[in-house]
């Protein structure tokens, strides 16, 4: 029997762990044409088959960061049985306090290590890219962000993970970016300033950063392959059967 459990513990995230080792494969193609501006166009070919899943791994970081329990004392289990393992833990709602205890996967030290190992098994059991794309919060991209829930996002984003609550994130300029990060870590800066550490499903093993700036109580994200950089508003993600 794959699925055993074990009493829950809590414990630090751990980046290089606790993440990944694949990437979610973007449905553009995204061309740097100078460092202000980026060219998004739809692929010519074929699409890569795990793309559009940035929700989805964002949410799964968080769950098996809460919910799993990695045993690489005990022996690895046959197919359907790791994915009877990854289905139980997608199953349980994020935001809730889950299980009793913890589900068990036998043969793997970390999340990281997980992904290496049984690729194909998580990718095809972490759920349908689709379904996100209709959560009822998403609405909440359309709507200006007041800078006043910006300072208040900061604030709440601070105060979990000062609790050791790690968090994700929905962040938006609308055609830009419309992205999913996971929120592990901060530090704090000059007048007030918030550093935020984020694991970036799109750059795997790579640290990137949304910088919250007290003066204009605004949040702002790195540049990246896909992103000019810059400023973007950020809304809690998973927090609620909503949002």
């Amino acid at each position: 029997m794959a699925v055993l459990s074990t009493t829950a513990r809590s414990r630090n995230f751990d980046f290089h762990a606790d993440t990944f080792a694949f990437a979610n494969q973007t449905y553009f193609d995204y061309k740097q044409l100078s460092e202000t501006q980026i060219q998004i166009s739809r692929r010519h070919g074929h699409v890569p088959d795990f793309s559009r899943h940035c929700f989805q791994m964002c949410r799964s970081v968080l769950q098996f960061f809460k919910f799993a329990d990695f045993r690489p004392d005990l022996p690895k289990v046959s197919e359907p049985e790791y994915q009877e393992v990854v289905r139980k833990i997608s199953r349980i709602p994020a935001w809730s306090s889950g299980p009793k205890d913890n589900i068990v996967v036998p043969g793997y030290r970390d999340l990281h290590d997980f992904s290496l190992g049984e690729t194909m098994v998580l990718q095809r059991n972490l759920g349908l890219w689709w379904p996100a794309y209709w959560r009822l919060g998403n609405w909440r991209i359309v709507d200006p962000e007041p800078r006043c829930g910006q300072e208040r996002m900061a604030k709440w984003l601070r105060n979990e993970l000062d609790h050791g609550r790690i968090r994700d994130v929905y962040i938006t300029r609308l055609k830009p970016i419309n992205h999913c990060l996971v929120v592990y870590r901060y530090t704090p800066g000059q007048n007030g300033d918030l550093i935020f550490d984020v694991y970036d499903v799109n750059q795997p093993g790579k640290i990137v950063h949304l910088t919250y700036r007290a003066s204009d109580r605004s949040f702002y994200f790195d540049k990246t392959w896909y992103y000019r950089g810059g400023l973007v508003s950020v809304m809690s993600l998973y927090v609620s059967p909503l949002f």
